[in-house]
């Protein structure tokens, strides 16, 4: 795998239906158990930016640090 390509792409097929691609894997991405086949091509290229955003070309989660907001709220987020 070219290590400057996104994890996740999306893919269209020949019923003009829309997927999610996993290169890492070189199969269709599943989430929560589901296959992600057969999507519009919107939601296809959101959840992609997603799970790019998630799992990025690693094989393990992002984990993201506490942030401190404005108003000295923290969010914390790990992955």
């Amino acid at each position: 795998m070219d290590s400057s390509k996104s994890r996740y792409d999306v893919i269209c097929d020949p019923l003009d239906m829309w997927m999610v691609w996993d290169h890492q894997a070189e199969e269709p991405a599943c989430f929560g158990g589901q296959i992600l086949h057969g999507l519009t091509e919107r939601h296809a290229v959101e959840v992609a930016k997603i799970m790019n955003e998630i799992y990025g070309t690693g094989s393990s989660p992002v984990r993201r640090v506490a942030k401190t907001m404005t108003d000295d709220t923290i969010l914390r987020h790990v992955g």
